[in-house]
């Protein structure tokens, strides 16, 4: 049976993800230049935390891992060619397929990341509470980035800021699925690391996919080399929030 007092720092790390979408949607005005700065910012944190941890961690666990993360790029290519068309998006954002596709290929790779996070935090602390607090600070320092990214992405395709604020309040409920999952299915079956290194590699060639064919080509076209910096900024914020977890994770074994 796993602690159920986790289940409070399961719910911190899904406010994480909530106030990062509020980080977003409480500025008022968002210029076109500003817009596509978050658009490289987001592009740069999804490639880094694809090449750098998702496909890094898959292929610990799961020698196979490559073909998911190229089938994760074919899911997400699929979607868009033959899939989005169909859904409704809002009559009033009069949203393209392109953009259908990647607000949803965005969505999808972030709800099975924030999932998998839930479940970890919930079944480290069964294993050690010290681990679980660690793998909870990894955990905290990336999600208030995930609401910022989501909701910037889904924002700038919808012009909508309920949008926007729901896909980050999205990635909350996600993560506390993920947790719920761990709990319920603790005296029977956990998920083994290999089908989690499945769906981190299957995320990373989400994630892959949409920053560099749907995010990367707005930036470039622009011109504006200011807003083309932050592609860097973002990969640095990765490194920073890196650096912050092996900082801090010592100090609690």
């Amino acid at each position: 049976m796993l602690n159920w007092g986790s289940l409070f720092y399961v719910f911190l790390a899904a406010a994480a993800n909530v106030i990062g979408g509020l980080v977003f949607v409480l500025k008022r005005h968002w210029s076109r230049k500003s817009l596509n700065a978050l658009m490289a910012l987001s592009a740069g944190l999804l490639i880094a935390i694809a090449i750098l941890d998702f496909i890094p961690e898959s292929l610990e666990h799961d020698s196979s891992s490559p073909i998911f993360i190229l089938l994760g790029v074919l899911a997400i290519y699929f979607f868009q060619q033959y899939v989005a068309g169909y859904f409704h998006f809002g009559e009033e954002t009069h949203a393209t397929q392109h953009e259908k596709s990647t607000a949803v290929g965005a969505m999808a790779g972030m709800l099975i990341h924030t999932f998998f996070d839930g479940l970890s935090i919930a079944a480290s602390f069964e294993v050690d509470f010290r681990l679980g607090i660690t793998v909870f600070i990894a955990v905290l320092l990336h999600k208030i980035p995930d609401g910022l990214t989501i909701s910037s992405i889904i924002y700038i395709l919808s012009k909508n800021r309920t949008k926007a604020m729901g896909a980050a309040l999205l990635l909350g409920i996600s993560t506390l699925a993920g947790a719920l999952t761990a709990f319920i299915f603790a005296d029977y079956y956990l998920p083994g690391e290999q089908t989690v290194a499945v769906a981190i590699a299957f995320s990373a060639g989400v994630f892959l996919y949409v920053a560099a064919t749907d995010l990367l080509p707005v930036v470039n076209a622009s011109g504006d080399r200011r807003a083309a910096l932050f592609f860097f900024i973002g990969i640095l914020l990765y490194f920073l929030l890196q650096w912050g977890t092996n900082w801090l994770a010592p100090a609690l074994h």
